[in-house]
């Protein structure tokens, strides 16, 4: 795995390469493997495997201190667009986000370290996500910013947003805890 920054303006978020083989058989894709996994994330805790439809939003998701989690994701089949945003009060980026395209033909993942809100819109017919997540669901400590509320490019119209997604809190009325 060759692990990159993603920008220079978000350092601590990571773009891995690995490889994405296809034959007669189907698809092999490992993008998330080695050594570096345990440095960044520590104790891998969940495995996590989301399908979701067309025009789907799934977030601005993360977890509150003491229980907050990092994130490497990975898209197996279909297209997502992929979104990060910063939610350290007292970082230089507070408040600003980034996406990057994942698709089951590339051979990436991003890891999203904790402090970040996470979230993706399906861009294909349907997509399969697969992340490793640095902690255990908590109920007590899950949160989640309306992805709407944000100027995000979501590249899609007409989204598809659970009920908590939609009543999650506007990012203007947002008091971080990171």
């Amino acid at each position: 795995m060759e692990l990159n920054k993603f920008s220079e303006t978000f350092p601590d978020v990571l773009i891995s390469s690995g490889v994405n083989f296809n034959d007669e058989r189907g698809m092999f894709k490992k993008t998330i493997y080695g050594e570096e996994i345990k440095s960044l994330m520590g104790e891998v805790r969940e495995l996590l495997c989301v399908n979701s439809k067309q025009k789907v939003i799934r977030g601005l998701h993360f977890q509150n201190p003491p229980n907050q989690v990092s994130k490497f994701v990975t898209c197996t089949q279909g297209e997502i667009f992929d979104v990060f945003l910063d939610i350290r009060k007292n970082s230089n980026t507070y408040g600003k986000h980034h996406g990057i395209l994942l698709n089951e033909n590339d051979k990436n993942a991003i890891f999203i370290p904790q402090g970040f809100a996470h979230g993706y819109s399906v861009l294909s017919k349907s997509a399969t996500v697969i992340y490793l997540q640095s902690g255990d669901y908590n109920p007590d400590f899950d949160c989640s910013i309306n992805p709407l509320s944000i100027d995000i490019n979501w590249h899609i119209e007409n989204p598809i947003i659970s009920d908590k997604d939609r009543n999650s809190i506007n990012f203007k009325e947002f008091k971080s805890k990171f």
